[in-house]
């Protein structure tokens, strides 16, 4: 499947600022309330103060009545770039440290088991430029959550028994990127700068880096670290919730305002990351996923503090744009690019930054890249000559203005997350607004920062198989080669950009400019049947009635659209050639505020969401391009090579992810088919057959739609029956039987990984057990056992980083996944550990109360009947029971109607019987970490009956 995923390029948008109604109320604080209101959308209520409490911290505090979590974070303007030489990655191993046990909390589960009793979660992140810490809970428990973050940062013990653990965790985590080239990229990038900046150091840290040293011991650095920068008057907080901003403010006092001022200055990073010296040069790594992409990266000062101009914004806008004749749209149709992404971090290393025009070629984008090259220069001529213009600035001031205004609610804890990041970044009263804001355009900031994009200045990046290197970026072992860009290379782009001729991007004909709010039915009836022939179903939102968006899938159902190897390839190739038909419109409605993507649902499944203006016709235009589309050599040649690579990508997944695909394959129906036989198969496909493939795919198929939000029924139907027009009538379409787990039998499959690491899944299953109740006791066992599991094989035995307890689904029938990922232990010995501690779960499971039980059982209903964070949520929580064909769209009631009634036995004879017992369907899904000739080949598992892949375990359940 190829989802044709919209190139946004502004995440975030700007809009009229209005104030909270609630501001223009004087409130007698204790604390001093910043004099500079946070600017907020005019539609949203929420009500936001800034104070610093007495300790200096600024805590952000967000009041929502609607708010069904309460989040916190912290977060610190100090990062890796403040490591020590001596221990490269400190910052990053504080950051672990700090949540393994505290003064008033000691033990390292206490938090993580605390947050899993009340609905909760949290998460920790190092970057270059700071530190953050983050969680969701229960609204009624968060002040407790709020004292155990604060207690942690406040307090930590750093107990040295748990501190060489956590370095193992740490090298482990840095050991598991080998196999993520962002990371790889990231190092390579750390090697090529001037070496006397905090960037070129190890950033992750390891076991060698994070070690004592003649004049530097790591548990003293780690609380001289912690000593010298966890201040409170360099943070900042959030504190998001239900409750008024008084108890909020009372709340942060008793929490945040406990973190000691050290009154501390952060120094500033004064030396310059790229000099001329590391500029004008061509980087060239060997990745660890099968890529091909060239980057040219430009350094850039910091200017953040000229957020409003949105400077940067304006050059990603024109260089991205795929209107007709432009850079992207010109080298996309001769066949050299897929792509073109630009990004920009201004911040990357800490007092400047870099600009980047990221292009995925093709293999002959490959063969050709300095004529790619040599495009990209063209193009930043014209923008330089012709490109600075009034019109592309209002257009992108007025999708700003309309993200900010109609940006959906987000309360999560990556919501608070990012605000922590904006306080660090911008004034106060931007923190929400900052990324969304363009005042005014400056001309001469765009001319200047596009005529530094120069040959002298740029560090061009080509990054793919098989190329010639000399070195090998440290731990995360990227292959790499570095060369000056020569004068003859300069002449060469020179020439060869004489052939290109392009034109700047066309204004774009989407941006919505109605909004209105369609009058609907609030008592509209579902139908409760399915129709072989088809059906149409259209739900008025309950949430977001007010929006002027909406959502639209339609599916093409076909019985014969997957009925074999060849028809799914067909699919693939025939999606990947229409996304490249359709890159103009996907890139205008993406950023119109609409996106669109294609996938499956037995059959072809569109769907396009956002403002409801144009959705039809986006839905008619991909339909229009599936029937029209020239299918030709080049464009078959394309497709198949996108295919292969993705085939070649998954071989070189992260090994848990490896040890996953095997169980989870086993649900494809109506048949899984193998990598290597569908490789084989993609080689002999011809025009005729994708042709015939189409031709099949857009008459024989059974129309189902499914519309929610700003829609009429009768615009909703009207689309309806303007797909079913094209479609023959005498066709129906059968559902396929799930696949059921019958017999008890064990499985077990081993894979050979390309990373150093191993990894093993352990999956067990009940049989004849009713799917619906395997759901539910299977997600709440994994929601309480997780946390156990996680303490003692990561946090005491430090097996590996990646640990936890998943549910897994074969149909719809769930069953327990255990699964670590190391680059220490053979499976055979991680098998022997899980085997040890499952007796201790059982135990652990038997001595909860029936009162623990119940706590459990809440917080999962209680997440499970949240309201939706947005009208994209809201859908797909119909969009299963759709799938399935289960128009009363009932199934999320139902089980949690059933978890109401599920009791502490039910729990226990569900893990007894499959887990302990193992009176069920049993898969161990092992992985072996790729080794060095002289290293021993790591122990696998023997045990269980061996399967070749998961196709003939398939096999094996299909009887």
């Amino acid at each position: 499947m190829n989802n044709m995923k919209t190139k946004t390029l502004f995440i975030t948008a700007l809009t009229v600022f209005t104030f909270n109604s609630s501001f223009a109320i004087e409130n007698k604080h204790e604390h001093s309330v910043l004099s500079n209101k946070v600017h907020q959308s005019e539609r949203d209520d929420r009500q936001y103060e800034v104070i610093e409490l007495n300790n200096k911290m600024r805590v952000l505090l967000v009041s929502d009545p609607k708010a069904t979590k309460s989040l916190g974070s912290i977060a610190l303007p100090v990062g890796s770039l403040y490591d020590p030489v001596l221990q490269q990655g400190l910052a990053h191993y504080t950051e672990h440290m700090v949540l393994m046990g505290s003064k008033k909390y000691p033990q390292p589960s206490s938090f993580t088991e605390f947050l899993s009793r009340h609905a909760g979660n949290y998460n920790a992140t190092t970057s270059g430029n700071r530190t953050a810490f983050f969680f969701e809970v229960e609204n009624g428990v968060i002040n407790t959550a709020l004292d155990y973050l604060a207690d942690a940062i406040a307090e930590p013990i750093f107990d040295p028994k748990f501190a060489d653990k956590e370095r193992n965790a740490v090298s482990s985590e840095m050991t598991m990127y080998r196999s993520s080239d962002g990371f790889r990229i990231q190092q390579v990038d750390s090697e090529t700068i001037n070496p006397n900046h905090p960037a070129a150091q190890f950033s992750g840290g390891n076991l060698e880096t994070l070690s004592d040293k003649d004049n530097s011991k790591l548990q003293d650095e780690l609380v001289n670290f912690h000593d010298k920068y966890y201040s409170a008057n360099i943070m900042v907080g959030v504190i998001y919730s239900n409750q008024s901003i008084e108890k909020l403010e009372t709340l942060a006092e008793s929490t945040y305002g406990q973190i000691p001022n050290k009154n501390i200055v952060v120094p500033p990073i004064t030396k310059p990351a790229i000099t001329q010296e590391f500029t004008g040069k061509e980087i060239t790594m060997i990745p660890a996923q099968p890529r091909k992409m060239l980057s040219l990266k430009f350094p850039i000062e910091n200017d953040i503090d000229k957020f409003a101009d949105k400077t940067n914004e304006y050059l990603i806008y024109l260089i991205s744009n795929n209107s007709k004749n432009t850079l992207a749209d010109q080298l996309q149709k001769q066949g050299l690019i897929e792509a073109i992404q630009t990004t920009c971090d201004s911040k990357y290393y800490g007092n400047s930054g870099t600009f980047n025009i990221n292009v995925i070629l093709t293999d002959e984008g490959l063969a050709q890249k300095d004529k790619v090259i040599a495009a990209i220069f063209n193009y930043l001529q014209l923008i330089e000559k012709q490109g600075v213009s009034e019109a592309y600035y209002d257009e992108i001031k007025k999708v700003f203005a309309l993200s900010f205004k109609y940006k959906d609610v987000n309360r999560d804890m990556s919501y608070v997350e990012w605000l922590s990041d904006q306080m660090l970044l911008y004034p106060v009263k931007n923190v929400l607004d900052a990324d969304y804001v363009a005042e005014h355009l400056n001309k001469e900031a765009i001319i200047t920062r596009i005529k530094s994009f120069t040959p002298d200045n740029a560090r061009v990046w080509l990054i793919a198989p098989n190329q010639t290197t000399d070195k090998t970026a440290y731990f995360l072992n990227a292959p790499y080669k570095v060369d000056n860009i020569t004068d003859e290379l300069k002449a060469t782009w020179t020439n060869l950009a004489k052939d290109f001729s392009f034109s700047l991007p066309e204004l774009n004909p989407y941006i919505p400019d109605n909004f209105s709010i369609i009058a609907q039915n609030e008592d509209q009836i579902q139908p409760a049947t399915f129709s072989k022939r088809g059906n149409h179903i259209h739900f008025v939102s309950r949430h977001f009635s007010n929006d002027p968006k909406a959502v639209i899938a339609v599916s093409l159902r076909n019985n014969q659209a997957f009925k074999d190897a060849k028809t799914s390839i067909a699919f693939e190739l025939l999606d990947y050639i229409v996304s490249r038909d359709l890159t103009q419109l996907q890139f205008q409605a993406g950023n119109a505020g609409m996106s669109l993507s294609t996938g499956t649902d037995n059959g072809l499944m569109i769907t396009a969401a956002g403002f409801n203006q144009h959705l039809p016709e986006m839905v008619l235009a991909i339909l229009n391009s599936y029937r029209q589309v020239t299918i030709d050599e080049q464009s078959l040649a394309l497709a198949k090579s996108w295919y292969l690579q993705r085939l070649d990508g998954a071989d070189h997944f992260e090994s848990i992810r490896l040890a996953s695909e095997p169980v989870l394959a086993l649900s494809k129906l109506p048949h899984y088919f193998e990598r290597d036989e569908r490789r084989q198969i993609t080689n002999t496909i011809t025009i005729s057959d994708v042709e015939a493939y189409r031709d099949n795919l857009m008459s024989q198929s059974i129309p189902y739609m499914i519309s929610l939000g700003n829609i009429s029924n009768e615009d909703s139907l009207d689309l309806y029956h303007a797909v079913q027009k094209t479609l023959k009538r005498n066709v129906e379409f059968t559902p396929l039987d799930d696949i059921a787990i019958k017999t008890s039998f064990t499985a077990r499959i081993t894979q050979q990984a390309k990373s150093t690491d191993s990894a093993l899944l352990m999956t067990y299953f009940p049989t004849n057990y009713d799917p619906t109740k395997s759901q539910v006791v299977g997600y709440t066992l994994a929601n309480i056992m997780s946390p156990w599991f996680f303490d003692q094989l990561r946090s005491n035995e430090q097996l590996g980083y990646l640990v936890g307890i998943f549910p897994f689904f074969i149909g719809e029938s769930v069953g327990l996944g255990f699964a670590v990922q190391t680059n220490q232990w053979d499976p055979a010995y991680l098998l022997q550990r899980y085997q040890a501690f499952y007796p201790a779960m059982l135990n652990k499971l038997d001595a909860l109360t029936d009162e623990d039980i119940e706590e459990y059982k809440r917080s999962i209903i209680d997440e499970q009947t949240m309201p939706p964070q947005s009208l994209d949520e809201e859908f797909e929580r119909l969009i299963s029971d759709y799938r399935l064909s289960r128009f009363q769209f009932d199934s999320r009631d139902k089980k949690i109607e059933l978890l109401k009634k599920i009791t502490k036995q039910d729990l226990i004879d569900f893990y007894k019987n499959t887990v302990i017992e193992q009176k069920g369907l049993v898969i161990a899904s092992q992985v072996i970490g790729k080794t060095e000739k002289e290293e021993k080949q790591p122990e696998a598992i023997t045990d269980y009956t061996e399967f070749k892949n998961a196709s003939s375990l398939q096999n094996e359940l299909l009887k």
